[in-house]
């Protein structure tokens, strides 16, 4: 049997651009608190009232997070505005363990007929 101390190495391509990921919230309020919400590689916080089609266009994030229930707005709303501009990416809730995490998950997309949805789900 014949053995060779000479590695094989794949060379595999790499891209040369970061996912790009939306996280939409309250960024004046985490500003405030102290949390860094400034733009970083394949990085944007948005605040709600500032999410629009021409974000979704100009960043073309692959995906997007927000809080399930946040003070102003909720999981249903973002899904919902996601799906009439057809946003293609993955869109991800961040919620507390819930009793039926299957059945919100099986709502929303019910509303928001297209979007890729779902939910982590954040220890308390």
């Amino acid at each position: 049997m014949y053995h060779s101390n000479t590695a094989l190495v794949v060379d595999f391509p790499r891209s040369t651009s970061r996912p790009k990921t939306i996280v939409i919230g309250d960024v004046a309020r985490w500003q405030a608190q102290g949390m860094n919400v400034a733009p970083m590689d394949g990085l944007r916080f948005v605040a709600i009232d500032a999410i629009c089609a021409d974000t979704l266009v100009e960043f073309a994030p692959e995906t997007i997070f927000s809080p399930l229930i946040a003070d102003t707005f909720d999981a249903l709303e973002v899904a919902q505005f996601l799906a009439t501009s057809a946003y293609s990416g993955r869109y991800c809730a961040i919620s507390d363990p819930l009793p039926d995490r299957e059945g919100v998950i099986a709502e929303i997309s019910k509303h928001a007929p297209g979007i890729w949805f779902d939910i982590f789900v954040v220890p308390i």
